[in-house]
C-alpha cells in the first residue's frame, strides 16, 4: 500500500536510530584564504519563522529580540565583517553533505513527485545548506498605485521584485494571487486578484519554493557583507574538494534531532522528513545523502530494529523518499506496526520517537481529530497521510497504566472524499481504545 505521509514515521525514526537522541545538526561559516564558506549539515529548520518567536537573542544593546532571517544572517554578516581582509571576498557554500539532486522526480524522470507542485511550500528542494523553508514569503499591498506592491519579502532579496514581471490586480473582495516561478530559475511571475488592504485585517504570506536553495543563501548572505560595506568576490559553490578545517566566523547554529523529528511529525513537514532521511543516509553510507539509497538503508536499519521475522515483514516494501510524497513508496500494515513496536519499548529513543508523534485532539495535524475522547482514559499519538486516493494512521494507543497498542490503518484506491477512510480509522482506534477501559 502506499503510506502517504505515514512514512515519516520511517524517516524519522530511521534518522534517531542512526544518529541518535543527542545528535544536533550543526551550520557554520568558516574562513578559507580569499573568503569564507556557509557549511551546510542538512539543517531543515535553518531560518525556518516557525520556530522565531521561540528564539531571543540580545542585540548590541544588550536589548532581549526575537530571532527571525535577518538576525541569523546579520550574525554571520557582523562576524564576516569584522574578519575581512582587505580586497574582495568570496562568499561560498559548501552543501555536499547531500546529493546535488534537490527534487525527487523518480528514478527515470517517472512516478516520482508529482511535476505540478513544484512551486508549492510543501514540495520545496532539498539540500545539505536549507534556508527559510526554501521558500520566499510575500506580502502584497494595495496601496495608491493601480497593481499590488509586491516588495515586501522576506527574505530580502536585492531586485527580485524589480526583475519579476507584475500580471497581478487589486480586486475589492476577491483573493486569488499566486507566484509563478520559471522552472530551473528564481525568475517570478506575480498572478491573480490581490484583495485590498483594510484596517485591522492581517496579511497573510504567499509562498513560492526557491530553486537551488543553497545558492539563494549564498547571495543572501553575500549581499548583507556587502551593505556593511565590504566588497564581494565571486558568490558561488566550494569546488575545492576536502578542506583543512579553518576558523570559525560567527556563531555555530545547532538544533537537536529532537526538534526536527516533533516538527517533522507533528506537523507533517515534508523537508524535514526528506532531510533526516538523507541525513541518514549520509551517516550510513558516507557518502552524500541520496534518495536512490533509501530502500537499500532503511530495510538495513528496519533488520536491525525488528529483528528476527524481519525478512518476512520487509515482503513487499519498497523505500523511495521520506516525506511519503513519491507513489513508488510501498508498505504493509504488519511492517508499520513492526517499526512502531520496535521505539514503544526503546529505553534510547521510545519516548522521544512517540512524542514526536501529534496528539489526538490536541496538536499537530490530528488536532481537529478524536475531539470526542475526553470521556476516555486512553490517549492515541500517531502519523496520518493523505494524497488523492490515499489516507492513512498509524501509531500508538496508550492507557493510564502505560500499557499501549500499535496500530496501522492503510486505505488506497478510494475516489472522492477521505472522510469514509479517516471514519473507519477512527473507529477502529476508538475500539482499541475501549479495551483500555477498566
Amino acid at each position: 500500500m502506499l503510506p502517504a505521509s505515514t512514512m515519516k514515521v520511517v524517516a524519522s525514526g530511521a534518522a534517531l536510530h542512526t544518529l541518535g537522541p543527542d545528535f544536533r545538526f550543526e551550520t557554520r561559516v568558516e574562513r578559507v584564504p580569499g573568503g569564507y564558506v556557509l557549511i551546510g549539515d542538512g539543517d531543515p529548520s535553518l531560518g525556518d519563522p516557525v520556530f522565531f518567536d521561540r528564539l531571543k537573542y540580545r542585540d548590541a544593546d544588550g536589548e532581549r529580540r526575537q530571532l527571525d532571517e535577518e538576525a541569523i544572517l546579520g550574525f554571520w554578516a557582523d562576524a564576516i565583517v569584522r574578519s575581512a581582509d582587505e580586497g574582495p571576498v568570496d562568499i561560498l557554500v559548501d552543501d555536499s553533505i547531500f546529493e546535488s539532486r534537490r527534487w525527487n522526480d523518480g528514478t527515470d524522470g517517472r512516478d516520482g513527485w508529482n511535476p505540478e507542485d513544484r512551486l508549492r511550500r510543501f514540495s520545496a528542494e532539498v539540500a545539505g545548506l536549507n534556508f527559510h523553508r526554501n521558500t520566499l514569503h510575500f506580502r502584497p499591498r494595495t496601496g495608491g498605485g493601480s497593481k499590488p506592491d509586491w516588495n515586501d519579502v522576506r527574505p530580502r532579496i536585492e531586485g527580485l521584485v524589480d526583475s519579476a514581471r507584475n500580471d497581478s490586480k487589486i480586486s475589492g473582495d476577491k483573493q486569488t494571487a499566486w507566484i509563478y516561478r520559471r522552472p530551473g530559475t528564481n525568475e517570478l511571475v506575480f498572478k491573480g486578484l490581490v484583495r485590498r488592504q483594510r484596517s485591522g485585517r492581517p496579511v497573510v504570506p504567499l509562498e513560492v519554493t526557491v530553486h537551488d536553495p543553497p545558492l539563494v543563501a549564498a547571495e543572501l548572505l553575500a549581499d548583507r557583507v556587502r551593505d556593511r560595506g565590504v566588497e564581494i568576490g565571486r558568490v558561488g559553490r566550494w569546488t575545492g574538494g576536502p578542506r583543512e578545517d579553518g576558523p570559525d566566523v560567527g556563531p555555530v547554529v545547532r538544533m537537536p534531532i529532537t526538534e526536527i523529528a516533533e516538527h517533522c511529525n507533528e506537523e507533517s513537514q515534508n523537508l524535514y522528513a526528506e532531510s533526516l532521511l538523507k541525513r541518514t543516509i549520509h551517516e550510513t553510507t558516507g557518502r552524500p545523502g541520496a534518495w536512490k539509497d533509501t530502500n537499500t538503508t532503511i530495510r538495513r536499519i528496519a533488520e536491525a530494529r525488528i529483528g528476527a521475522g524481519a525478512t518476512h515483514i520487509l515482503e513487499g516494501t519498497f523505500f523511495d523518499d521520506g516525506s511519503g510524497l513519491s507513489r513508488r513508496n510501498r508498505v504493509t500494515a504488519g511492517f508499520l506496526t513492526a517499526w512502531l513496536d520496535s521505539f514503544q519499548d526503546d529505553p534510547r529513543l521510545g519516548t522521544i520517537f512517540i512524542e514526536s508523534l501529534a496528539r489526538g485532539g490536541e496538536e499537530g495535524s490530528l488536532e481537529s481529530r478524536f475531539q470526542k475522547w475526553g470521556e476516555r482514559s486512553a490517549r492515541v499519538d500517531a502519523k496520518s497521510g493523505y494524497l488523492n486516493g490515499v489516507s492513512c494512521l498509524c501509531g500508538f494507543v496508550t492507557d493510564v497504566s502505560g500499557r499501549r497498542w500499535a496500530f496501522s490503518v492503510l486505505c488506497n484506491g478510494f475516489k472522492g472524499s477521505s472522510q469514509p477512510a479517516k471514519r473507519l480509522q477512527e473507529a477502529i482506534v476508538t475500539a482499541i481504545a475501549d479495551l483500555a477501559a477498566p
